[in-house]
């Protein structure tokens, strides 16, 4: 069964007052325990069990949701630009859009749903976008098809990338700058949902 932002739990139990989050990993990682805070905190679930088979012997850790009656608010220290000097006022804002969503919803959902959730907080702020699901494929001229984007150009000048990856490397950034250059646009961010902390990371090629 999913949750209603499509956050995938392994099992409910007691008619979704617990859920059961199964994992094989050698340990259980705090990012399992975040995932799991995350699922509670959407869900309103008394209490979440994260069950580790991978270990030499089975591991369990019981996460009551001590989230649900408490309301911390969102706060916001705006960041002096780096290497993205291009759009310092408009990049800020995307960061804090980006940061609301992570804080609000936590790790341990699919790429889409955050995606979808910084498109409404992009949409908050008075930024306006438009989402690239497709890009066309040319060759000498002709069209060859389209290829899977679903990108975020932000104010017709930053391309925002939006997903969930436990690891990432230098081709993230480069397949960015590609499609930087097709739509010739200088700069980028790369936002990583993944962790209990976003990672953004902004890609030049201007």
């Amino acid at each position: 069964m999913s949750t209603s932002t499509k956050g995938y739990v392994d099992v409910w139990i007691e008619d979704g007052k617990i859920l059961l989050e199964v994992k094989v990993a050698p340990i259980i990682e705090p990012i399992h325990k975040a995932q799991a805070i995350s699922y509670l905190k959407v869900s309103g679930a008394d209490l979440a069990i994260v069950v580790n088979y991978g270990g030499p012997s089975l591991e369990d850790e019981r996460l009551p949701n001590f989230l649900r009656d408490k309301h911390p608010e969102f706060v916001w220290h705006s960041q002096p630009p780096g290497q993205d000097l291009l759009y310092p006022g408009l990049t800020d804002a995307m960061r804090r859009a980006c940061h609301r969503v992570h804080f609000t919803l936590g790790p341990g959902f699919l790429h889409q749903v955050h995606r979808r959730a910084t498109m409404i907080e992009l949409r908050r702020s008075g930024l306006n976008y438009q989402y690239i699901k497709y890009l066309p494929v040319e060759y000498d001229g002709h069209l060859l098809g389209s290829q899977d984007a679903r990108l975020i150009l932000v104010e017709n000048q930053v391309l925002l990338a939006t997903f969930a990856l436990r690891a990432t490397d230098k081709t993230l950034a480069e397949q960015l700058k590609a499609r930087m250059r097709r739509l010739d646009i200088g700069l980028g961010l790369l936002a990583n949902f993944y962790g209990s902390r976003l990672v953004i990371t902004p890609v030049r090629i201007k």
